[in-house]
């Protein structure tokens, strides 16, 4: 199918560092190609001088080469502007040596493609059938010019600056612009709204905290990934509290979500399900000692999330409420683990100042209220519109944490401790021991999101009395990205690698 020459017009590599002669065969994500070795081949002389063989790292590189040309193929157009560069061996088994002379086969596959910046690949290594090696890698795609003046800025003393929003790179996951939707329960973020968020290459979110059925949350998930298009990000939340929480969780690993956000009581058993599902876990944590407790179990990243949030505070009682900035910038120096800044982030200009703390990119959810594309009713947008300063307050869950909330006639009671008592048979399998059953949580969300403001509970950050209109998700998003930008225009980013 391809010669050594139709070879070097695809991958930047030249003799004698090109490990792929031909190309037999490439059928949808798997290609096939070989490597013809000799006696002669200078490297048998140097490795184990008394009896040659085949040094590993050349057929780790022979696959990577053979995984290149397949990515490069999958890019199209463009593909030359940019570097393919190794950034992980996952996993390299040798079962068998290769001797000079022998004629290897490689039977690369790629495993998934993400955001066209991180490539996850399996190849094997065979001769007469006989496998000899498995290798399990990624390939990191860099643009050429980018990554020429950085290593340029860099060998030159020069700090590293950004004059506009920075992506967000996270393991496997890769979002053009560094911002999570927040997942807000009940029902209130669903497929419209995450997945028009993803669209815009954001992060979104379907919090799945209420659901019952395993289906519905699968169903969620592909209708936003069939909004969002191919290269959107889709993730879900769910409190650690939350009724059939494995069940919820088992059902978006095998729908194949991108990421998790997990919140409201610190599970250890769901690290153990993102390592066998291979989704990462996002961990939220209003305090050092949480973060590191999270990184510790292998969050993919930390959510830190401030006391001006809406819904549940990670603050439970006898712990002072702290602002956002101040973790951010304490967690950061204690953790490795990328940290992302949540709680009353509302523009541009707070955007700016939780990168500049450290963080590598935000969650925000109450702006994402008042969109169009919210699943929630309308009278619940419109709850956002009128709401007043003094209408936001601090208010009881039954779960145990506060909670930031508007005032509604139910709210009301609430704050009298006149609340309606729940149903003691609707208690039967719900959240458990952990619910104080002054009032069912899951009823007054749900009043809430259907439009029941009477008897629903709107929970609302602390910066909800600053909405004035409803706007679509991309308006937004274009209206954060275009703050952003101009503020880092004026005063960049220093870039701390």
């Amino acid at each position: 199918m391809m010669n050594k020459d139709q070879i070097k017009k695809i991958i930047p590599y030249d003799d004698p560092f090109l490990w792929v002669d031909e190309v037999e065969d490439i059928k949808g994500n798997t290609i096939v190609a070989y490597k013809y070795t000799s006696v002669k081949d200078p490297y048998f002389k140097g490795h184990f001088t008394d009896f040659p063989i085949m040094p590993g790292v050349l057929l780790v590189e022979g696959m990577a080469q053979t995984g290149s040309i397949l990515l490069r193929k999958e890019m199209g157009e463009g593909h030359k502007q940019k570097h393919l560069l190794a950034y992980r061996v996952r996993s390299a088994q040798f079962d068998k040596p290769i001797f000079p002379g022998d004629k290897i086969k490689y039977e690369v596959k790629l495993l998934g493609f993400y955001g066209y910046k991180i490539a996850n690949f399996k190849g094997k290594a065979f001769v007469k059938d006989e496998k000899k090696c498995e290798v399990r890698f990624t390939v990191a795609v860099v643009d050429k010019h980018e990554f020429k003046e950085k290593h340029l800025r860099e060998r030159q003393g020069k700090p590293l600056t950004q004059t506009k929003l920075p992506p967000l790179r996270i393991g496997n996951i890769f979002a053009k612009i560094p911002i999570i939707q927040g997942g807000m329960a009940v029902r209130v973020s669903l497929h419209n709204l995450a997945g028009n968020v993803a669209k815009q290459g954001a992060v979104g979110i379907v919090a799945v905290s209420g659901m019952q059925d395993p289906n519905e949350v699968k169903s969620e998930i592909r209708q936003a990934r069939k909004i969002a298009g191919p290269k959107g990000i889709i993730g879900i939340n769910i409190m650690g509290v939350a009724s059939h929480f494995i069940k919820l969780v088992k059902a978006a690993m095998e729908e194949r979500v991108d990421l998790i956000i997990q919140g409201a009581g610190f599970r250890e058993d769901i690290f153990d399900l993102g390592r066998k599902y291979n989704v990462p876990i996002f961990s939220m944590a209003s305090s050092v000692k949480v973060a590191k407790k999270g990184e510790a179990m292998g969050a993919a990243a930390i959510v830190v999330e401030g006391m001006d949030a809406g819904g549940h505070l990670g603050f439970p009682k006898g712990h002072p409420f702290r602002k956002t900035i101040d973790i951010v910038k304490e967690v950061v120096k204690e953790v490795k683990t990328p940290v992302i800044a949540a709680g009353g982030i509302y523009d541009g200009k707070d955007i700016v100042e939780m990168l500049r703390a450290g963080a590598k990119g935000v969650q925000m959810a109450t702006r994402f209220v008042a969109t169009k594309e919210c699943d929630v009713h309308q009278k619940f947008k419109e709850a956002y519109l009128r709401a007043k300063k003094e209408d936001v307050v601090i208010i009881h869950s039954p779960v145990g944490l506060p909670g930031r909330a508007i005032k509604t006639p139910l709210v009301k009671k609430i704050l009298e401790g006149k609340a309606p008592k729940p149903d003691p048979k609707k208690c039967e399998g719900c959240i458990g021991i952990v619910c104080d059953k002054s009032y069912c949580i899951l009823e007054v969300l749900e009043n809430a999101r259907k439009g029941d403001l009477e008897n629903g509970l709107v929970f609302a950050g602390s910066n909800v009395w600053r909405v004035n209109k409803i706007v679509s998700v991309k308006e937004l998003i274009q209206e954060l990205v275009t703050e952003t930008n101009e503020i880092l225009k004026h005063q960049p980013l220093l870039i701390i690698s």
